[in-house]
């Protein structure tokens, strides 16, 4: 699970402002203060070390481009985990894509299209591919005489390994595991720990649990949403039936916060289920 453990929001400040001005080394800044968490955050959701690297350069190196809206520093931290995200679930897209074209290819070269290119550039006229040469057909072997008892015999034996091939698939309805989720089971998020927080001056932190029920969830965090202070929180991994594991929120006042008096937010989980936060802000 990626740390909690943000930098100070006067270094977000500065991020911000490097990446809204096209600074030179303000993506590779970007990375030095956040690249560790986000290489496990996206490690959590494509399960590959290598694969996860190259999905935060990835993401980061697209911040370069001059029509990015960069957010505000309150939510940064949590602007970076979506862009990441975002950039996990392109590969697969790009998958499906070529299994498609591979299909197509196949379908052209069972119909016997074979397109000759010539070294000079030039495209050359299709031609079908050669067909094998004709053989002489064997003699067909006599009809076989089947009597009505014989028939009848044959007929109750193919309905007794039909009737044990249903046994064995059953009659009841299909299942299907919930969509995102990777497993039979669901998510059962606790979140009382995260009402009524008091936030004056430093950060404070709450716990959500998470427990799979009914079956193994892979689960993430998918979003967070917040209004007044700033909560972040993140993480992946895999639960088993039962088990549960505990993913840490933390709040941080800004000054909307200590203007409104308080503030509350959620953290919204795939493959389902949202925990809220609430929070007040002592006046100075």
């Amino acid at each position: 699970m990626p740390s909690n453990a943000a930098p100070p929001l006067n270094e977000d400040f500065r991020l911000v402002e490097g990446l809204r001005r096209q600074r030179p080394g303000a993506v590779g800044h970007v990375y030095n203060v956040y690249g560790p968490e986000l290489v496990e955050y996206a490690e959590g959701l494509l399960g590959d070390h290598g694969r996860a690297v190259r999905a935060v350069r990835a993401a980061l190196l697209g911040l370069r481009s001059g029509g990015v809206d960069v957010p505000d520093a309150g939510t940064f931290r949590d602007w970076l985990y979506e862009v990441v995200r975002d950039e996990c679930r392109r590969p697969e897209r790009g998958r499906r894509r070529i299994a498609v074209i591979g299909a197509a290819a196949a379908a052209v070269l069972a119909a016997g299209v074979v397109a000759a290119f010539e070294s000079g550039g030039g495209d050359a006229a299709p031609r079908p591919a050669p067909t094998a040469a004709a053989t002489t057909p064997e003699p067909s072997p006599p009809p076989v005489t089947v009597s009505p008892a014989q028939k009848d015999g044959q007929e109750k034996k193919d309905a007794k390994k039909k009737g044990g091939k249903d046994k064995l698939a059953g009659k009841g309805p299909a299942r299907h595991e919930p969509v995102g989720g990777g497993g039979a089971g669901r998510l059962a998020v606790s979140d009382g720990g995260c009402h009524g927080l008091g936030v004056a001056g430093l950060p404070r932190s709450c716990p959500v649990r998470l427990t799979a029920v009914g079956g193994t969830v892979r689960w993430a965090v998918a979003s967070v949403r917040s209004r007044g202070g700033r909560v972040s929180a993140s993480g992946a991994g895999t639960l088993k039936a039962g088990r549960s594991t505990t993913v840490t929120v933390v709040v941080r006042p800004t000054v909307l916060c200590y203007i409104g008096g308080g503030g509350g937010g959620s953290v919204a989980f795939s493959p389902g289920g949202t925990a809220t936060v609430s929070y007040t802000c002592w006046r100075r």
